[in-house]
């Protein structure tokens, strides 16, 4: 831990703990409100890992973002790339698992933003329904981010890709496009442990249309990979 980061653990747990009670009456609300406050939130949670943390970023392989909705399946270190998408794609869907949803007050604004829970106990029945959610948020106009790990993963740990973003992408029927980056090394798990860097989200390009399951999934894994050990290692 350094003295920054402890300080950033500070302002970030007292920031959440007043927004989540100061917002409850907007619970009450449409889902675009909801979405534009959590914006906020994003914002200033940003705001203090720049200025406390003196964490900067970027984005690379803007290029390669389709002009139309796309499922962004993106590597998963920390909580920064959560805050960061949710502004850079104007509040995305995210897939996220049902136990999430459940935690008192915050899982309510997730729910209420409009996010796609998954219900992983359900199987081929919720594999099902976050299909036909994804197809709905889609069709909006939104754009849908996935973590294929599941979960946050450390810099250097072996990941363990889930199948479900292929069964998302193939039925979706819109472009996949992978994202790799290197959040972990300045803001991993334990935001106490945040230190000053600059982090690197890499947009790659879409995904080929006539891969077969198998082949998609060891493609998407392989190309985030790489790209993930590269921003590692040349930070």
């Amino acid at each position: 831990m350094t003295v920054r980061g402890i300080l950033f653990g500070i302002y970030f747990y007292l920031l959440t703990t007043f927004v989540v009670i100061a917002y409850l009456p907007f619970l009450l609300t449409t889902q675009r409100i909801v979405r534009f406050l959590a914006g906020l939130w994003c914002r200033a949670a940003l705001f203090g890992l720049r200025v406390i943390g003196g964490v900067s970023w970027r984005y690379e392989g803007v290029e390669n973002l389709p002009d139309r909705p796309f499922v962004l399946a993106c590597k998963h270190q920390s909580t920064w790339e959560t805050l960061s998408l949710f502004i850079y794609f104007d509040a995305p869907a995210f897939i996220l698992k049902q136990e999430l949803t459940k935690i008192p007050l915050f899982g309510w604004y997730l729910h209420k933003a409009g996010n796609i829970s998954v219900d992983r106990s359900a199987g081929a029945k919720a594999l099902r329904k976050m299909i036909e959610d994804t197809r709905q948020v889609l069709g909006t106009g939104r754009k849908i981010v996935i973590f294929p790990e599941g979960t946050r993963t450390a810099p250097g740990t072996k990941p363990r890709y889930h199948s479900g973003v292929v069964a998302v992408y193939r039925e979706s029927g819109y472009p996949l496009v992978p994202a790799a980056l290197n959040s972990g090394q300045f803001w991993p798990k334990s935001i106490w442990s945040c230190r000053p860097g600059e982090i690197v989200l890499r947009f790659l390009p879409p995904l080929p249309e006539d891969m077969g399951r198998r082949e998609l999934m060891t493609s998407l894994e392989e190309v985030i990979e790489t790209a993930s050990r590269d921003l590692q290692d040349n930070r």
